[in-house]
């Protein structure tokens, strides 16, 4: 059994090249292929971590393990927050244009709409703490695994909890992929229905590809040195000036590292900064790192909720499309950006793109920048959405 900080920060190292390796492998055929499209590495690892909790690999009461543990809150968080966003030009954002930033919006109402509706029906049958375990899901349907784990950090979702947000998660992207995907070969007849055009896309991608950094993949060992430093010095900085903060009813530390590291990393991504190369990939680490952490409280025998939280997401999906398809018919989005909207929001920079290229190659563009869209907003709304869920838990 592990006790060490070194031997668990060890383990969680190996442990995630070994599921990187086998998906490697696995991405190979055209079976395994499928299979990483639903359940992508960053679940396998989540899974992997887990389940070495339920089995007792490490000693979750041991001092070295908890130290491991608390380092997470205090430094990889910010760390990966600062880099992410550091990624986010959000000049580049608002030259999609207020339609489409609008329809990501929407999308975002027809989320938080679903999940109040579904977590009003489900709470009698729900675990006390339900409320906070639908936010952080939320972070993750407004936004992507880093925003799931900044609210997760916020309200204290860890271990099973947190299991059940991640469980969430997967069996609703599952079913939502599979309508978005099925929607695609209509798209003549939902614009005919919805009086919908793409008119004006192409020069907005146009614009936007204007200004794309042709040597954005090519990195050195330099690049890395200033993106560490940079992020280092901003977790050093939130760290020590946090305690000197008064205590606020609606933020906890945890929550003022993830509020300042974002606020931070924007700041630095309408910078100079921002062309420097490897900020994804820094920040992959840490998000991996974070996720590891955040699993190792996991005791999956004690998932006796799931089928509760199954419920909740079946009646949030209902709703969820119904108001999507309201309001496409309202504002008469064509099925490209109604699609590219909502799936920035539920699958955020890595689905996004692919489906925008599957209606046109030239507009991955719009996919890239609002999964950023939905990085920087997702975590503030989730935070405020779980507030009014917490709310709505006591009526």
């Amino acid at each position: 059994m592990i006790k060490s900080s070194l031997g668990f920060f060890t383990f969680m190292f190996i442990m995630m090249a070994v599921v990187f390796g086998l998906c490697k492998e696995a991405g190979k055929t055209a079976t395994g292929k499928k299979v990483l499209d639903v359940l992508p590495p960053i679940v396998w690892i989540f899974l992997a971590m887990a389940l070495a909790a339920t089995l007792g690999v490490f000693d979750l009461k041991a001092e070295g393990v908890i130290a491991a543990q608390n380092f997470q809150y205090s430094t990889f968080l910010p760390l990966m927050l600062i880099m992410f966003m550091l990624t986010c030009d959000v000049r580049k954002i608002i030259k999609l244009g207020p339609r489409m930033i609008a329809a990501f919006l929407l999308s975002s109402l027809a989320i938080m709409t679903g999940f109040t509706v579904a977590f009003l029906i489900c709470k009698g049958f729900l675990p006390d703490n339900a409320w906070a375990i639908i936010a952080a899901t939320t972070g993750s349907f407004i936004g992507e695994t880093i925003n799931m784990l900044a609210v997760a950090g916020v309200f204290g979702v860890e271990g099973v909890d947190y299991a059940y947000s991640v469980m969430m998660v997967t069996f609703a992207f599952t079913i939502f992929l599979t309508v978005i995907m099925a929607l695609i070969p209509h798209k003549d007849t939902w614009n005919r229905k919805m009086k919908a055009s793409t008119d004006g896309l192409d020069d907005i991608a146009r614009r936007i590809a204007e200004e794309a950094d042709p040597d954005c993949n090519t990195c050195v060992m330099l690049d890395y040195m200033k993106l560490f430093a940079i992020a280092l010095a901003g977790t050093w900085a939130i760290n020590t000036i946090i305690p000197h903060f008064p205590p606020v009813t609606f933020l906890n530390a945890t929550g003022w590292r993830v509020v300042l590291s974002s606020i931070i990393g924007i700041c630095l991504g309408v910078t100079r900064l921002r062309k420097l190369k490897g900020a994804t990939e820094v920040a992959n680490v840490f998000l991996y790192l974070s996720l590891c952490v955040t699993a190792s409280y996991s005791d999956l025998k004690q998932c006796t909720q799931a089928p509760g939280f199954l419920v909740v997401c079946i009646i949030m999906l209902i709703v969820m499309f119904a108001l999507w398809f309201l309001f496409s018919k309202i504002f008469k989005f064509d099925l490209f950006t109604a699609e590219v909207a909502i799936t920035a929001n539920i699958g955020g920079t890595s689905s996004a793109p692919l489906i925008a290229a599957t209606h046109n190659s030239n507009w991955i563009s719009f996919g890239i920048l609002l999964g950023f869209f939905g990085d920087i907003v997702g975590t503030g709304l989730a935070i405020a959405f779980g507030h009014f869920l917490q709310f709505l838990s006591t009526l």
